[in-house]
């Protein structure tokens, strides 16, 4: 599966106990994983289309993971070129009656490189679920028991789910079930693309002799850029283990900085070493999560948590 975290570890105090753990499943019995997930998807949806209407659109994120989303977009998401830099839009009532390639063009400007770069990460993608997803589920899964398996099931789907669909799962496999999962996403998008693709081919042969080379030369970039040969996530920030923990926490996350009065950073930290210490996300002290913590301009993510008295005194 995606591989994730190159922190350094910092050696922790104590090995993980039966309540750490238990922390951790409290946290996904709470709200399972896609529940978690959903919004952090349309956020982010929206962070690499290039923030259109940001005065119009609702967040319903906690401010500091709009941060963290924008880290992503130049870290796993470098080559996801936005809209805006790939597609203008010159005349929409034109472009909208447009019947050739002229009359397309006098409506609607292109960067070529930008669509190769995008076709390349939906081929990558396409790949890794077609023909890499099921090794890797497979290793992954390789010694899970039964048990286990069930609880993986309930932290990602949730109880509720997991009561109203026994029978599309009864008999399978999390790995099996991941996998049918994963197919049923991609092979209708698998077809939409390849059959974009062929028509933006056909577009860059008639937009005119430069248009061709750009759109192959954006491919490679897009292919090799977001997805590495092992299929892991490339471009990978030093602290993703630590964004991905407080995007996922975001709901707890925001019950802290709306508590009266407010947690501190000492508060989130200790809240956070269950989930270290059983590995959900590297290790890091207190000092290092206060600079992750930081304001943007301090290369921070803005997680405004209240400062201790001590540090307060000393300003």
């Amino acid at each position: 599966m995606l591989k994730l975290g190159k922190m350094p570890t910092i050696e922790i105090s104590r090995a993980p106990t039966a309540e750490d753990r238990q922390a951790v499943r409290d946290l996904f019995y709470r709200m399972a994983l896609f529940e978690r997930g959903r919004p952090l998807l349309a956020e982010m949806t929206w962070v690499l289309l290039g923030r259109q209407n940001p005065d119009q659109h609702v967040k319903i994120l906690p401010d500091y993971c709009y941060n963290i989303l924008d880290v992503f977009t130049r870290t796993y998401f470098k080559v996801f070129p936005s809209l805006a830099e790939t597609v203008q839009v010159q005349d929409q009532a034109a472009l909208a009656s447009a019947e050739t390639i002229e009359q397309v063009k006098s409506a609607l400007s292109l960067v070529w490189v930008n669509l190769g770069q995008m076709f390349g990460i939906a081929g990558r993608c396409i790949r890794y679920a077609d023909m890499e997803a099921k090794t890797d589920l497979e290793r992954d899964m390789a010694g899970v028991t039964p048990e286990e398996e069930g609880e993986l099931f309930r932290i990602i789907f949730g109880q509720r789910w997991l009561d109203e669909n026994q029978e599309k799962i009864a008999g399978k496999s999390f790995a099996e079930y991941a996998l049918e999962l994963l197919n049923q996403h991609i092979e209708p998008h698998a077809g939409t693309a390849m059959a974009l693709e062929l028509k933006f081919h056909q577009w860059a042969y008639e937009w005119g002799e430069a248009a061709t080379p750009d759109l192959h030369e954006g491919i490679p970039g897009g292919y090799k850029g977001f997805l590495d040969e092992a299929g892991g996530l490339a471009g990978e920030s030093p602290r993703a283990s630590i964004y991905i923990c407080l995007l996922l926490a975001w709901p707890e996350i925001q019950a802290m900085l709306e508590a009266k009065p407010k947690k501190t950073v000492t508060d989130l930290h200790e809240w956070m070493l269950p989930f270290m210490r059983v590995g959900v996300c590297t290790y890091i002290d207190l000092d290092t999560l206060r600079r992750v913590c930081a304001p943007p301009r301090q290369s921070g993510i803005g997680l405004a948590l209240r400062p201790t008295k001590t540090r307060r005194a000393s300003a």
